[in-house]
């Protein structure tokens, strides 16, 4: 027996719309479709909503408070609970991220650093995160389909990588193919990888001052490369004075900000295929 194709009508302006709106939120059209269908031949929802609308700032904070207290608490179940409650509301990835992750684990580090908890507090709540990193990875693990390269890394010395990780998750659920270095990858090492590769951008995650010096030998490393790629430094840390102070190495872009980071490649690297 021979497979019969059928053409799908779509309305092409709720088709793009839907697909700037996946592409914003870190998303892919064949998971969300794939998603879609699943849900209509198994009868959980008879009428299939596009798009959830997006929690509220407030719902998000208060998820960061519940989650860090969760940590706190070394409750990993509740910790966990919170962040699959904001996934059945509806929440995207990268809010979730950049809202209520990053904060959470930011006021731990501050609390560290007061001497209000203990490095084991800490520690347990980098792990667990990490862990739940690992469990959110697996629906975007897609074959990439933008044609585009980047290595993702913490920078030299740097073992908080965290931020790392949820940038290469980002870049791959947004379709790019990701070569992810982990924590405190050596500058020489770095360049050498990148010489090899190509890369479109490379892009660093700092989170504590004393890698600050290693993040600017690897930035040097990597403007002698050719082709030279997009250089990125990213992190809590690049505000005020250490944007300039990164400017000053040659960064290309130097932000704090991991969402408006993804907008921005989205912008300066369109498919390319298209």
């Amino acid at each position: 027996m021979g497979t019969k194709v059928r053409p799908i009508r779509f309305e092409t302006g709720l088709l793009d719309e839907l697909e700037q709106r996946l592409h914003r939120d870190g998303e892919e059209l064949s998971h969300f479709v794939n998603a879609a269908v699943d849900r209509a031949l198994h009868g959980e929802e008879r009428t299939v909503r596009l798009i959830p609308e997006p929690l509220s700032q407030e719902a998000l904070a208060d998820a960061a408070t519940a989650y860090q207290h969760a940590l706190l608490a070394r409750d990993d179940r509740q910790a966990r609970a919170q962040i699959e409650g904001l996934l059945h509301r509806g929440a995207r990835i990268v809010d979730i991220y950049t809202l209520v992750l990053t904060p959470a684990l930011e006021e731990i580090g501050e609390l560290w650093s007061l001497e209000q908890v203990s490095v084991a507090d800490e520690h347990y709540a980098t792990e667990v995160t990490a862990q739940l990193l690992t469990t959110l990875a697996p629906d975007r693990r897609l074959a990439p389909t933008r044609g585009r390269l980047a290595v993702v890394t913490a920078s030299p010395d740097e073992h908080h990588a965290l931020g790392a990780r949820m940038l290469a998750d980002l870049l791959e659920r947004g379709g790019w193919e990701v070569i992810a270095l982990g924590a405190a990858a050596p500058a020489d090492a770095l360049a050498d990888l990148v010489a090899t590769e190509c890369p479109d951008v490379v892009a660093l995650s700092t989170s504590t001052v004393g890698r600050l010096p290693g993040a600017e030998e690897a930035v040097g490393m990597l403007h002698r490369v050719r082709p030279r790629p997009l250089v990125a430094v990213g992190g809590a840390l690049y505000r005020g004075p250490v944007i300039e102070l990164a400017r000053a190495w040659g960064a290309d872009i130097v932000t704090s900000d991991l969402a408006l980071f993804v907008d921005e490649l989205r912008g300066r690297f369109p498919p390319a295929t298209a």
